[in-house]
């Protein structure tokens, strides 16, 4: 009996780039990082990893442009709208990190907490406390 929340869908804003997940996300990380808060306009980003063979783009790939914000890594965007979508790192060439709130919903139903966590929260906005329980790192502990 499969996963009755599967597939998942998501998109851009303006609705030129549309992707499938096949299967659940490994990890969603509340990034603090000054970089993820500016490009999402938010107080952190998050993101969900997925192996990049999972992730579909069902629609829009030619909409998509991209831009090395920090080498090795890429972020990809919809280049109509503007909104963020993906990056890829060169350290998880097998793996795809998506902004989760472009998913269908705005979440991934259940997925469970323990494969949630804050990171790098040595650069967290100081008037936002995190007060949800979640793991929470300084830096981002796989490239340290």
């Amino acid at each position: 009996m499969g996963d009755k929340t599967l597939p998942m869908t998501g998109g851009c804003q303006c609705g030129a780039v549309c992707y499938r997940l096949d299967r659940p996300v490994q990890l969603t990380n509340h990034c603090h990082c000054t970089m993820c808060r500016r490009m999402q306009a938010a107080m952190f980003g998050t993101w969900s990893r997925i192996e990049t063979q999972v992730l579909v783009i069902e629609k829009g790939e030619d909409a998509l442009t991209d831009y090395k914000s920090s080498p090795p890594c890429i972020r990809r965007f919809c280049a109509t709208c503007g909104c963020p979508l993906f990056y890829v790192h060169e350290v998880e060439p097998d793996l795809i990190w998506f902004t989760t709130a472009t998913l269908d919903g705005g979440t991934h139903p259940g997925h469970p907490k323990e494969r949630e966590q804050h990171v790098s929260t040595e650069t967290k906005v100081p008037w936002h406390p995190i007060a949800d329980g979640l793991p929470q790192y300084q830096k981002y502990p796989f490239f340290d």
